[in-house]
């Protein structure tokens, strides 16, 4: 295992007092290049979790689903997504469902509550977990080749096999490491560098470029309401194309600049990832403004303190 090197990237401040500190890496990648790194991350791996989905969903294009299916953007998107599960949300994943001949009886991600509770009707169920759309996309990806429907998530099966291989290939990773993801799904290691190599590919390759223009056209499908995703593609103004995964991890591809940001914050903590990352986006003049806090309030609304980036990119 190698040893990394996180960066302070964010401070909470109280007075004069340092009340929390976050710490994390920033990757800018160029033309495949790394130009800019807070952080010594020492070519380590890191799980991308459902930073992996955008990948996964381009099997589709492999096999020619999402023509002889007929997804909508709409349902492209929220195969990419890590979605909210609004009603809205959930009536793309039945409907794709529909259309492969399978119901959600067959998906095997975990029973969950919406991370969006606004449609929730007080059962916990597959349909709302925000991974629910990319197994849906797998269950149609079995259906369409004849394969087994009951273990479509183990890594020796043939889907779980194409798609390793679509991330080393992409990637130009030699090995990869691989373990079990939040929703079941084999979840797989890269390091950075072959991280932003293997969306440089995916974005920029014509056979797959719906998938990010499905994105960054429906970006609430993408994520939901208050997730980050749709938040920074809405205000890269069909620029940027966002997704995020746990663990602290967010990925920008900027359409026009042909650059990829990456933030991988050590800490699974959602606020300071966006704080971070905003910060990051209006640095490089990628977004116009920025709405994330830069100050904290106590429970009963008084400011108690103020964010601060630790962080430079002069």
């Amino acid at each position: 295992m190698k040893e990394i090197f996180p960066a302070l990237l964010l401070s909470s401040c109280r007075a004069d007092v340092t009340d929390e500190q976050y710490f994390g890496f920033v990757f800018l990648y160029k033309n495949f290049s790394r130009i800019f790194t807070l952080g010594d991350d020492n070519g380590a791996k890191f799980y991308l979790r459902s930073l992996s989905k955008p990948v996964q969903a381009s099997v589709m294009a492999d096999f020619n689903l999402q023509r002889e299916l007929d997804l909508s953007d709409e349902e492209i998107a929220v195969c990419c997504a890590s979605h909210s599960g609004t009603k809205r949300h959930c009536d793309l994943v039945l409907s794709i469902l529909k259309k492969a001949g399978v119901d959600e009886s067959y998906l095997k991600c975990p029973s969950a509550v919406p991370l969006d509770m606004c449609d929730f009707d007080g059962t916990k169920r597959p349909l709302y977990h925000n991974c629910s759309a990319k197994h849906a996309l797998m269950l149609a990806l079995c259906v369409k080749n004849g394969w087994d429907l009951t273990d479509y998530l183990e890594i020796n099966h043939p889907l779980q096999k194409i798609i390793k291989e679509k991330h080393l290939v992409m990637s130009g990773a030699r090995d990869i490491e691989i373990s079990l993801d939040g929703c079941g799904a084999p979840v797989f290691a890269l390091c950075a560098d072959n991280i932003a190599k293997m969306f440089f590919n995916l974005f920029n390759d014509r056979k797959y470029r719906f998938l990010r223009n499905a994105m960054v056209e429906n970006p609430y499908i993408a994520g939901g309401k208050d997730r980050p995703d749709s938040e920074i593609m809405e205000l890269g103004q069909g620029n940027l194309v966002s997704k995020v995964g746990a663990g602290g991890f967010v990925l920008v591809y900027n359409i026009k600049e042909d650059m990829i940001l990456i933030v991988k914050m050590s800490q699974n903590n959602n606020l300071p990832r966006r704080i971070v990352t905003l910060n990051a986006l209006l640095k490089f003049g990628w977004i116009k403004s920025n709405p994330a806090p830069s100050e904290y309030f106590n429970d009963c609304g008084k400011k108690v303190g103020d964010y601060i980036c630790n962080f430079s990119f002069l």
